[in-house]
């Protein structure tokens, strides 16, 4: 694939995706405003389908990061308006132009075990793509209806679609508020991370694989954020542990991650590469 469009390519993660992607392909970065870089850049709007038309002419495949994140605590019409729609415009206007390949920014929240509600726990650990999704919140609901746009272009159209499942993601300069939040002693959290280079790996890699009509996949670091093991941190924390889906995996790893990566690393070759232990040391030093 020799050009790729990248909606949103300016935000926090899209200045990762494109520094990823700039040594292998052609990159377009389709986003309001430019954040300089070496990508070729096109001011786009995602609510405006003539312009994301325009963006996604002649391309073999687009990267869809435009969206309002969680973290802008926008109101709940605002993350079905611009997430969902937005999506949409870029789902329909590639498959217009022909492109081989979407690969969308679904998150963590489409499971809606991000919401930490009282009825909504995990079902078994470590998590996998095959866990029931049950999201309340706008931003939650989005990011699974963006999902299954995606699979209904895949039935109607020859277009591939991978939609990748961030946990947290955490930068260089976003370390240090997300170390004062999970360091919390009164935190009610399943202490989930990512690191952004990991996830622009991950970006990556779904341009690269081949073969796969349709595709959903976490992207989780192997360990939590949390210092002690997971399974106690999780009694003491949430409640009762439930049914461990690979017991061997926390004996192996006392700090494995509470959400699986095993898919993405079969199938896409992707694998984590942080440790949080050692980023937390970092920023101490």
């Amino acid at each position: 694939m020799a050009k790729v469009v990248v909606t949103g390519g300016s935000g926090r993660v899209g200045r990762y995706v494109i520094r990823e992607l700039g040594g292998s392909f052609d990159v377009l970065n389709a986003d309001l405003r430019d954040a300089g870089g070496d990508a070729r850049f096109l001011q786009t709007d995602v609510m405006v389908l003539d312009e994301v038309r325009a963006a996604v002419r002649g391309a073999d495949a687009v990267v869809h990061l435009a969206a309002i994140d969680y973290d802008w605590n926008a109101a709940p019409e605002k993350y079905i308006d611009v997430n969902v729609r937005g999506s949409w415009h870029v789902l329909q206007a590639a498959a217009e132009a022909g492109v081989k390949k979407v690969v969308l920014c679904s998150s963590v929240s489409a499971c809606g075990l991000s919401e930490m509600r009282s009825d909504w726990r995990p079902q078994f650990l470590p998590v996998d793509e095959a866990h029931e999704n049950r999201p309340v919140q706008a931003y939650s609901v989005s990011k699974i209806l963006i999902e299954r746009m995606g699979l209904s272009f895949v039935h109607g159209t020859p277009m591939d679609v991978v939609c990748l499942r961030p946990l947290a993601v955490v930068l260089p300069e976003t370390l240090a508020d997300y170390l004062a939040f999970v360091d919390d002693p009164q935190r009610h959290w399943l202490f989930y991370y990512v690191t952004a280079e990991d996830v622009a790996r991950g970006f990556r890699a779904a341009l690269a694989l081949q073969g796969l009509r349709y595709g959903v996949f976490f992207l989780s670091a192997e360990d939590t954020s949390h210092p002690e093991p997971t399974l106690d941190w999780y009694a003491a924390r949430i409640g009762e542990v439930p049914p461990l889906a690979n017991p061997r995996y926390y004996r192996k790893n006392p700090r494995g991650a509470v959400f699986s990566s095993l898919k993405a690393k079969q199938m896409l070759g992707w694998h984590p590469t942080s440790d949080f232990e050692s980023l937390r040391a970092g920023l101490r030093s």
